[in-house]
């Protein structure tokens, strides 16, 4: 059987910070995240929770190709 990676705390670079902040924004799955554009994430991300040290707009488009290099 093979495990089907969900956390989004598995993902290079994200970790449980990270995770916690995008479930709060809705983003609560690798599959969510693969579909949502890195300027809007940062912003989210930003009106939430104010300005996130050594959050860029290249970081969340990290993540989101993380994301979508992970099977579905």
């Amino acid at each position: 059987m093979n495990m089907v990676v969900n956390d989004l705390a598995d993902l290079k670079g994200i970790g449980p910070k990270y995770a916690a902040i995008l479930k709060e924004i809705g983003v609560d799955s690798i599959k969510e995240l693969r579909h949502r554009n890195a300027a809007n994430l940062k912003e989210m991300i930003e009106s939430r929770h104010g300005a996130v040290v050594g959050l860029s707009e290249t970081e969340c488009q990290t993540w989101i190709d993380e994301a979508k290099a992970v099977e579905p």
